[in-house]
């Protein structure tokens, strides 16, 4: 049956240019469907959610009037109001006969519409052939995308960005600090300001900041533009390029379908499988938000394949397993976060020579194991289900059977990955740094033609210039001085800490969390840590802790704004699907979760010496 709804899906024309990777996905958000005559496959007016391409027989549209109708043979689509901005269905559709058609869902459809523009306006075509008469009712309008004026937010946000900094300026002149100290404190608040109110993207704030500075020579341009002079630009380019490749190629698809066609098929293991698969992602994919955006799709198809009801424990429990293990091993892995690479680099030489492998993970074992630990129990027995579900291993047989033998590209994806994987590691085995493995990976992408000029251009280049910006606005408080000041402005006030980590970590926890409350994981992070290693040096505690805590404690969230990956998972279907109050309350349980295991570690880390 899969083999037949693959090779239906081939010879359709709206699908001719598919990859065999993009085919694959289609697959899976395709069903044969059969209809008795006169049956309704939809009314004027309903969701639209599906597309249907006739194989047999012959459907009726009839506009909303009753007057106009027409009739559609095999070979044809309708429905294509999933391609477009349209919730609503345009028209009725009836069987007028015997009808066999393929249901295509509406999010897989809209993924590939976003890869292939091309085939919206296609669909678009096909839907005013036929609509071409018919006027479309109110009740199924369009969603006119328009302008929309500046919210209450935004005007406050505004406002104060173009006062506040103009007062943190001459706040700090009048409190004696020097002219070039206080101009950056000036930017300082903006940028502050701009990430609080979300008045553009988080990656524009540094920009202007870097570009100012620059304007006005207040640091060379070695120190602002640091960031693109260090080794960080190349890991970050290495690291970056690998995740585009094993996405594009297809392996990290393929790799979770086969994966998934050979573990118990029983729900702890299709959960603990999504954890499994975030770990492996988090170990060349940065940003947790390109983790989520892979495992949704795996995600949807579990989720349809198991047929749990709508905010059921099992429901929920599939998408907190999803988003967990897209976004649980960010603090664990020095490649899991875009944050760890920048401050990172803030770290002495040595301590980046010594944490650069698998190091970091090992220094970071009582958390690792705790949080992975207490995720894989509660999957396993606070979410059982009273019936459990298979998956349907035929559709994934079928999918891999579309998808082919291993291409060229898959082979080169992954071969860098274990080189990746390896040479991370055991930094002692090229005698390294692993940014230059990661340029060596980057550069061997381009040159075997695995990495083209289009996935060049994809890149996610706003998260870069931003970690880039981020790394010289951060330097330029060296080169100004502005962190002895810091430490003379806190002078004895904090002596309670005297050198212990347990008061240190209790430091660390208020101030990522403070700065978190304005500012989204990346920024408040790598605030956190600037501020926080002047001070944990002075108090002697080990420059790697700093950074580890700032990055686990940066994943502690409360409100949605804090955390762009669960506005991606609402979007992915998170309310629809799944219980909203229950998901929160387990997010809000690793959070305590994360300080108790910060404060378990202390020992640890005292016996490998850090402490």
């Amino acid at each position: 049956m899969q083999a037949f709804i693959a090779a239906a899906l081939r010879r359709h024309p709206l699908f001719a240019s598919c990859t065999p990777l993009e085919l694959s996905r289609l697959l899976s958000g395709t069903q044969r469907l059969q209809f008795a005559a006169e049956a309704e496959l939809f009314e004027a007016g309903a969701n639209a959610d599906f597309y249907y391409w006739i194989l047999e027989g012959e459907a009726e549209l009839l506009a909303p009037d009753g007057d106009t109708r027409w009739q559609l043979q095999a070979g044809r689509g309708f429905g294509a109001e999933v391609f477009a901005d349209m919730p609503r269905r345009l028209v009725t559709a009836r069987a007028a006969g015997p009808l066999t058609v393929l249901r295509i869902g509406r999010a897989v459809l809209r993924e590939l519409a976003a890869a292939h523009p091309e085939l919206k306006s296609a669909a678009l075509v096909e839907l005013a052939a036929g609509l071409g008469q018919v006027a479309a009712p109110a009740a199924a309008g369009v969603e006119h995308q328009s302008a929309a004026a500046l919210s209450r937010r935004q005007r406050i946000g505004w406002l104060a960005t173009m006062t506040l900094p103009l007062a943190a300026y001459e706040a700090a002149l009048y409190g004696g600090l020097p002219q070039y100290s206080s101009i950056y404190l000036g930017l300082f608040t903006m940028a502050a300001l701009m990430w609080l109110f979300a008045l553009v993207d988080e990656y524009v704030p540094p920009l202007i900041a870097i570009v100012a500075m620059l304007f006005i020579e207040l640091v060379p341009a070695r120190v602002a533009l640091s960031g693109f002079y260090s080794r960080a630009f190349l890991l970050l380019l290495g690291v970056y390029a690998l995740a585009t490749v094993m996405v594009t190629s297809g392996l990290a698809y393929r790799t979770m379908l086969w994966t998934l066609l050979r573990i118990p098929d029983r729900p702890f293991w299709h959960r603990g499988a999504l954890t499994v698969f975030g770990f492996v992602l988090s170990i060349v994919m940065p940003p947790s938000n390109a983790r989520l955006a892979l495992l949704l799709p795996l995600y949807r198809e579990m989720d349809s394949s198991l047929g749990a009801r709508a905010h059921s424990r099992e429901a929920s429990a599939l998408m907190i397993a999803t988003f967990t293990g897209a976004t649980l091993f960010s603090p664990l892995l020095l490649t899991a976060k875009s944050a760890n690479l920048a401050a990172f680099m803030m770290l002495p030489a040595q301590v980046r020579t010594e944490f650069q492998g698998i190091y970091w993970l090992v220094a970071a074992a009582v958390v690792a194991i705790g949080l992975t630990g207490a995720h894989l129990l509660a999957m396993r027995f606070l979410f059982q289900p009273r019936r459990s579900r298979p998956l349907p291993r035929e559709r994934i047989v079928g999918q891999l059977a579309t998808l082919g033998p291993l291409g060229r590209a898959e082979w080169v994806a992954g071969i860098a990955f274990l080189v990746f994987l390896a040479g991370a590691a055991l930094p002692q085995w090229h005698q390294s740094q692993t940014a230059w493995l990661a340029a060596l990976m980057l550069v061997a992408l381009l040159a075997l033609g695995a990495l083209d000029k289009k996935g060049f251009q994809s890149l996610d280049w706003p998260i870069i210039f931003f970690l880039l910006s981020l790394d010289g606005f951060t330097e330029a408080l060296n080169y100004l001085g502005l962190r002895e000041v810091l430490i003379g402005a806190i002078g004895t006030s904090l002596d309670w800490i005297n050198g212990q980590l347990g008061w240190f970590v209790l430091l660390a926890l208020l101030v990522t969390s403070l700065l978190r409350l304005a500012m989204p994981i990346t920024a408040g992070m790598v605030l956190s840590a600037t501020l926080l290693l002047p001070i944990g040096t002075a108090q002697g505690i080990h420059p790697w802790i700093v950074v580890f805590l700032t990055s686990l404690f940066s994943d502690i969230w409360f409100l949605p704004h804090q955390n762009s990956a669960y506005g991606q998972a609402v979007a992915g279907g998170l309310r629809q699907r799944c219980d909203n109050a229950l998901f929160m309350r387990y997010s809000w349980t690793l959070n305590g979760l994360r300080v108790l295991l910060a404060y378990a570690s202390i020992p640890y880390w005292r016996w490998l010496g850090l402490y």
